[in-house]
């Protein structure tokens, strides 16, 4: 599979919603951007930190003597009238070719350093925060004349973010728009910590479920979105982005279950998970062969869904769960 994304796991919209409320107070907003990394890097590919000088610096590009370095420059940088935006790659070695960011850990990074201007800026970071808060995708552009915000839909085909350098001359694109997604197909206890720890890790939530009015559904803060649906079978049709979505089946029984695979086995899903026991995962394969489904179509699942552990606990499936899928994309990119 080609890499399309790397894990961003700062929440993208209060991001970009701070800057855009600092830019309104007509201070200055500075921002950097992990635009490449190479393994064992501790800043990896579209991270992000923002120093202004009336809050803390909020996000992180990889953290250590790297990130407090900067900070320190900044709180020059931010007294001067301008600053032209900059490349800087840094190695995480202490011998070698290449300049040092003084941690050790091996690998390297490209950081972007771009200065918002309250004048200049506030108009596009206010539409990019507005369209994400409106779940529309859209494209930054940086280079060393400014920064560009375009509402555009997101092209699956192309690296969530790129960079291209010529000579002096550099471009960093970003498509604001998040890849990670995860559609979890029942709404009860462990949906609803599978849900809480996938929004942590960055993650684009969808749940499903027939019933509206249990707790679980109630609590759920963590999802994007919540459907009920007459049938689970329909779930996976309402699923936008399906190359990109994993999907984790969950549900009260077998037969909830089972209508929720049939829903999904034939959609470009990477990754359909189903919970359950050993015995409940033979008693659902054996209903899905009755609907017609073949057994080179159950290889597409993976169950049951969760690293091997003992997880009893709605929170410590949770994390097996989430822990697969790391695993899965992070193998497959």
């Amino acid at each position: 599979m080609r890499k399309l994304f790397e894990l961003i796991s700062f929440p993208a919209n209060s991001f970009w919603e701070t800057a855009a409320s600092l830019l309104e107070k007509r201070q200055k907003v500075f921002l950097a951007l992990v635009a490449e990394h190479t393994q064992h890097s501790p800043g990896t590919t579209g991270a992000k930190l923002l120093v202004a000088k009336e809050c803390d610096p909020l996000g992180t590009i990889g953290g250590g003597i790297m990130e407090y370095n900067l900070v320190k420059r900044v709180e020059g940088i931010l007294d001067r009238d301008s600053f032209t935006p900059e490349l800087q790659t840094l190695i995480h070695r202490k011998s070698g070719p290449g300049e040092k960011s003084g941690m050790i850990c091996a690998g390297q990074q490209t950081n972007v350093y771009y200065m918002c201007d309250p004048e200049k800026d506030s108009k596009d970071v206010n539409k990019l925060s507005r369209l994400l808060s409106e779940n529309r995708s859209a494209k930054l552009s940086i280079d060393p004349s400014g920064m560009v915000v375009q509402e555009q839909p997101p092209n699956l085909n192309q690296n969530q973010i790129k960079l291209s350098v010529g000579g002096e001359n550099w471009l960093y694109e970003e498509q604001l728009f998040n890849f990670n997604r995860i559609a979890i197909i029942g709404g009860g206890h462990c949906s609803l910590a599978l849900s809480r720890l996938m929004k942590q890790l960055g993650f684009s939530v969808s749940v499903f479920d027939t019933r509206e009015n249990v707790s679980t559904i109630k609590e759920n803060t963590y999802a994007n979105t919540v459907h009920i649906v007459a049938d689970f079978c329909e779930s996976s049709a309402l699923i936008e982005f399906p190359e990109l979505t994993f999907v984790v089946v969950m549900t009260t029984d077998v037969v909830s279950d089972v209508r929720g695979v049939l829903g999904a086995i034939d959609l470009p899903f990477p990754f359909i998970g189903v919970m359950g026991s050993q015995s409940k995962i033979a008693d659902i394969n054996k209903q899905l062969m009755k609907e017609g489904i073949t057994k080179d179509q159950l290889k597409r699942l993976t169950a049951p869904v969760g690293i091997p552990m003992v997880s009893n606990t709605p929170e410590e499936i949770a994390v097996s769960v989430a822990a697969q899928i790391l695993q899965y994309k992070n193998s497959t990119s």
